[in-house]
This record gives structure tokens, C-alpha cells and sequence, in this order.
């Protein structure tokens, strides 16, 4: 029996999933974050290990069974980083065959099988990649606003926070966001929710999880009506569009029909349309043939049908559908839900 390794590994949590030769998905794991990134390198490389030891020991194999992994892990960005993952990696697994690639293209084989497409990744965090047929690929920089990208919940978070304020401060739009705001992370006013955010440098990271809770609950304003949490939804899932379709006008493949594949909490479980219906607009204005796919399993089940494709094995037609029949319905504790 042959047996192949896939990590999915981003700033909320890190899946494994061990499986053989016939798409048959043998075993899971799920651990902490590991963009090395956010959280350093040795707790990355901790969480890692830490999920791909349960998916072995569900599966009841040995790293040593494993003929090949990939690891699609989000943080690896620069060739620095690919540098300080490789080395982490080979820390844990010396003998290990592997592959190192940005967590979006395990995300990309997570919905399709083509060879070229997009895909976009929008949970905690969001990223882009394009790939030509002729396997000219851009991954993108995956770091933030600063950086030309746009989306994810932080970006959500940081919007609803601005016009919160100028809603209160009366430089703005009024907006529902003022009270939700306050009552979501559980401030009294906003000063002191200004000082804290001032203390804190408005990093939000301890009090994460009930700064999160503001996203759904945008989602719920723009089902009421609530213009500005509107205009926020509508806004990012416009500038996601251009992003992705402009990367594939670059790659020079965008009159040709081709899957864009949307993963993560906000394309999946957001309760209102108006993101995802302004980020296909606006996508197709640039690829007017892009026809826009779910995830069809766990993108780290992407990264063991990469890893199958290594093997020489045919990841498509029933090797795929075996796998995504067999992946375990995993709860995920401490993903955003919206």
C-alpha cells in the first residue's frame, strides 16, 4: 500500500490527511496555526507535528509508509520563508520525500482537478493565485492591504471598526455597526475601546475570538439593510475580483474558460450575498468565461491529491472521488463561524 501526506497549514489551524493509492483518505489530524509568520517557527513546526501524528495514528501508519507529502502552508511567501519552512520540515522529517508550496494551491486542488485556473482564499486571512495552461503560475504576496491584497476577516474586522467609530464620532455614516461593535467585544464606550486598541497597538490577537464574532454579525447588518456593512461586503468582494482576474489577465489566459475556486469561512457560511456576487461581477469582467467553484473537499485533501500527482498517480476521476467520499467530517474548533 502505498500512502501519501497532505498538510493544509494556516493562521487558525493546520489539518493533515493520510490516505493511499486509491484516494481511500485513512486519517486526519487537526492542530493549531503554523503560519510560522504570526506565530514563530518552532510553534509552527509544533503544530505541524502535532497534526500529522493524529492523522497517522488514525490512519495506524508510520511516517516511514509515507512514500511523499505535501505541506501547502500559509506564510510561505518569500523565498526566506520557504527557506525557514524547508528547514523546519526537515527538522521533523529527515527522511520524509516532500513538496513546499503556498497554502492557495492546495486550496486551488481542494475544487478542481484542471490544470490551470484561480484560486481565492478568504477565512482569517486572504491570498490569491493564478495558473496558465502553458504552467506559468503567480501566487500572491498573501501579507496584507499594505501589500495590494484585499479580504479575509481581519480586513472585515478593521472596516467594521472604522465606520463603528466615525458612526459614534459623527464623521460618518450612521451605521447599526456602533452598538454591535461595543456589544460584540464587550466595551462599554468608545473611549475605552479607543484605549485599549491604543494599548494593544490594535493588535487584536488577545481578544481575538469575540473580535471575530464582528464578522458574522456584519454578514446579519447587511441582511437588514445596514448600508455601510453593505458597502463594506460589497466593496471587498469587488477588490477580490479584480485582484484574481487581474492576475489572470497578466498570465494572458483570461478569455479562455477556466475555474476560480472560492475557499474559506467567508465564501462558504457568510449568511449574505453581496460579497460573493460583487467578486463574481467583478472577476468576470476580466475572465467572462470564469466559472466559480466550492471546495469539493478539505483543502488539506487538495494537498494529498498534490501529493498522489508526485507519486505518478492519477488524482482525477475515481481517485478523486473516492477521496472526497472518504474525507471524515472534521469539527473545527475555533474557526470563524459565520
Amino acid at each position: 500500500m502505498r500512502i501519501a501526506l497532505g498538510v493544509d497549514g494556516g493562521a487558525t489551524k493546520t489539518m493533515a490527511a493520510v490516505g493511499d493509492e486509491t484516494g481511500q483518505i485513512l486519517g486526519v489530524g487537526l492542530a493549531g496555526p503554523t503560519n510560522y509568520q504570526l506565530i514563530g517557527l518552532e510553534a509552527a513546526m509544533k503544530n505541524l507535528s502535532d497534526s500529522v501524528q493524529m492523522a497517522l495514528s488514525s490512519a495506524k501508519v508510520s511516517m516511514e509508509q509515507v512514500e511523499f507529502a505535501v505541506f501547502g502552508l500559509a506564510g510561505a511567501d518569500f523565498p526566506v520563508d520557504f527557506e525557514n519552512l524547508t528547514r523546519g520540515i526537515k527538522h521533523l522529517y529527515p527522511e520524509l520525500s516532500f513538496e513546499l508550496v503556498n497554502d492557495t494551491w492546495v486550496g486551488f486542488r481542494s475544487g478542481t482537478d484542471k490544470d490551470y485556473g484561480a484560486v481565492v482564499i478568504a477565512g482569517t486571512g486572504a491570498n490569491f493565485a493564478a495558473k496558465a495552461p502553458d504552467g506559468r503560475m503567480i501566487t500572491g504576496r498573501g501579507m496584507g492591504y499594505e501589500w495590494g491584497s484585499e479580504g479575509g476577516a481581519g480586513s472585515l474586522i478593521r472596516q467594521a471598526l472604522h465606520f463603528a467609530f466615525r458612526s459614534h464620532d459623527g464623521t460618518g455614516p450612521k451605521t447599526a455597526l456602533e452598538e454591535t461593535v461595543l456589544s460584540v467585544l464587550g466595551f462599554s464606550s468608545y473611549d475605552d475601546l479607543a484605549f485599549y486598541m491604543y494599548q494593544v497597538a490594535g493588535e487584536f490577537s488577545k481578544i481575538y475570538m469575540k473580535a471575530a464574532r464582528i464578522v458574522p454579525a456584519l454578514f446579519e447588518l447587511a441582511n437588514g439593510g445596514d448600508e455601510v456593512a453593505c458597502e463594506i461586503l460589497s466593496r471587498s468582494g469587488k477588490v477580490m475580483g479584480e485582484i484574481v482576474g487581474g492576475m489572470i489577465r497578466r498570465l494572458g489566459s483570461s478569455h479562455l474558460p477556466q475555474e476560480v475556486v472560492m475557499v474559506g469561512s467567508l465564501f462558504t457560511k457568510g449568511s449574505n450575498p453581496l460579497m460573493v456576487d460583487h467578486f463574481k461581477a467583478s472577476c468576470h469582467r476580466y475572465v467572462p468565461l470564469a466559472e466559480f467553484k466550492l471546495p469539493e473537499i478539505e483543502p488539506s485533501g487538495g494537498a494529498y491529491l498534490m501529493a498522489l500527482e508526485k507519486m505518478n498517480v492519477d488524482s482525477r476521476g475515481a481517485v478523486r472521488k473516492r477521496a472526497i467520499e472518504t474525507f471524515p467530517r472534521v469539527d473545527l474548533p475555533g474557526e470563524l463561524v459565520i
